[in-house]
């Protein structure tokens, strides 16, 4: 008995199934809507103008003058040029960027000269700026664009000695006010990736060591830089 219950039901839901069919493709009757399409989720800081960035490059530097607290101010200034390299991270929205960039430049060589006596060091700089930047538009790829940016430096002078018969003073390091202008071109590599070709013009400050007596002020360290880097979008 239970076996023929269960024909009649299953006929009668094949009746129904393809009476309903049937009637669907009649005039006049509703149709069914299509099931929705199944959207997958999306995050909104995925699909931002978040990126990333990595630079290397060189810097041509100069000093605008030395002092000392008690011996005469040492003449014939000379630092050496260096090589840095840095990273950051930053926002695009069209033609408007800014980024928070840090870089280090490798110790370089100071020496100046006092009357038959001369000094000499190395500098080692830091550099965390906040830089915003315009672009110019876009012609075959290419996007020139200026810059401007603020923040700190931090100047070591180390292996401090005064020559001929001078002992090596131990380094001392201070923060400084800095400020770069910069301008440049990138090109789009590909979705994620565009290479970056710039100059920028850097001023660091002043670094300050030697004796705790006596210290020796080098005045307004600042560097012209060419910095090759690579951006990558991160979406």
């Amino acid at each position: 008995m239970s076996l023929s219950r269960s024909f009649v039901a299953a006929g009668a839901a094949t009746l129904i199934f393809s009476v309903s069919a049937q009637a669907a493709d009649m005039p006049g009757y509703p149709r069914l809507p299509p099931p929705a399409s199944i959207r997958p989720l999306q995050v909104d800081e995925f699909l931002s103008g978040w990126y990333l960035r990595g630079d290397l490059g060189y810097r041509f530097q100069r000093l605008g003058s030395a002092s000392s607290d008690i011996a005469p101010d040492p003449i014939d200034n000379k630092i050496g040029n260096t090589v840095f390299g840095g990273f950051g991270g930053g926002f695009k929205e069209k033609w408007f960027r800014a980024d928070l960039t840090a870089d280090y430049g490798w110790r370089s060589d100071y020496s100046g000269t006092v009357g038959a006596t001369g000094d000499q060091a190395k500098i080692d700089s830091y550099t965390v700026l906040g830089n915003i930047y315009f672009d110019l538009g876009t012609w075959g790829g290419l996007t020139p664009y200026i810059g401007a940016g603020a923040g700190s430096a931090y100047l070591t002078m180390s292996n401090f000695t005064t020559t001929p018969a001078g002992s090596v003073i131990a380094s001392r390091s201070r923060w400084n006010f800095a400020w770069a202008a910069m301008a440049g071109v990138s090109y789009r590599l590909s979705e994620n990736w565009l290479i970056d070709v710039g100059y920028r013009h850097i001023d660091m400050g002043d670094a300050t060591g030697g004796p705790e007596a006596n210290s020796l002020t080098l005045k307004k360290l600042t560097g012209d830089e060419i910095r090759v880097g690579l951006r990558y979008k991160i979406d």
